[in-house]
């Protein structure tokens, strides 16, 4: 059963929560913590802060259904823009099926080449170019959202199955993360209008940040810009 979480709940009481209500820790990426229910039907992804698999998860949770994508059952908000996804449990995919998946959707992706000998068996079936069109369509969305926008991930690693072996779509979508580090390490304000404070303090809890001197050293700069308008050091006000 998942937890309650309440809209301050942070992303790292969330997964205490989760872990007391007997969910288990399965992986860690660069942005979210990922665990599975109690029965391994389910997985919740739990993050401080990502907002493109936010726009694909509430894509997913909107959206009709489609057999190549993930099934997400809820996106349940925390503090900030923080945020936890309910979904299918899925598992590593066969390397082949997963380059032949990604090769038939034929969306340049802006992390890797296409997979090399990889044929589009799928390019012309019905739900295969109804995925093609609904990912660029969040493409341009991400686009004109964000200017440190990264673009498509779609490569094999992001392809996984279901226990019984379908291929689903999991994670095609990313801002670009690389330069939101450096333009907080540079003092570079002007590259970051779009998000808040809050944001960017969130951004610097997620798993690719690990306790250090260089993690503090990020928080020390973060605290010297001028963001949102406000004084240097002022706090946000909390968001739902």
């Amino acid at each position: 059963m998942l937890p309650t979480f309440a809209p301050d709940t942070t992303a790292d009481r969330a997964r205490a929560l989760l872990e007391s209500a007997a969910w288990t820790l399965v992986g860690t990426g660069d942005w979210a913590w990922v665990l599975a229910s109690p029965d391994g039907s389910l997985a919740a992804r739990v993050t401080p802060f990502d907002p493109a698999f936010r726009l694909f998860a509430d894509a997913c949770l909107a959206g009709p259904p489609n057999p190549f994508l993930v099934r997400v059952d809820d996106v349940v908000p925390l503090r900030h823009e923080g945020y936890v996804v309910v979904m299918e449990r899925l598992h590593p995919a066969d390397e082949d099926r997963a380059q032949g998946l990604v090769a038939s959707l034929g969306v340049v992706s802006a992390t890797d080449s296409p997979p090399p000998g990889a044929t589009a068996d799928l390019a012309d079936h019905p739900d295969v170019v109804d995925l093609r069109r609904r990912i660029e369509d969040l493409l341009a969305e991400g686009a004109r959202r964000f200017r440190l926008w990264g673009g498509a991930d779609i490569r094999p690693g992001n392809i996984l199955q279901t226990a019984d072996g379908r291929l689903r779509l999991t994670d095609p979508l990313f801002v670009h993360g690389p330069t939101v580090f450096e333009s907080i390490r540079d003092g570079r304000a002007d590259l970051l209008g779009d998000f808040s404070r809050a944001d960017l303090e969130d951004f610097l809890r997620i798993p690719a940040f690990v306790p250090g001197p260089e993690t503090d050293a990020l928080r020390t700069a973060l605290d010297a810009l001028d963001l949102d308008g406000h004084p240097l050091g002022a706090p946000d006000v909390d968001r739902p």
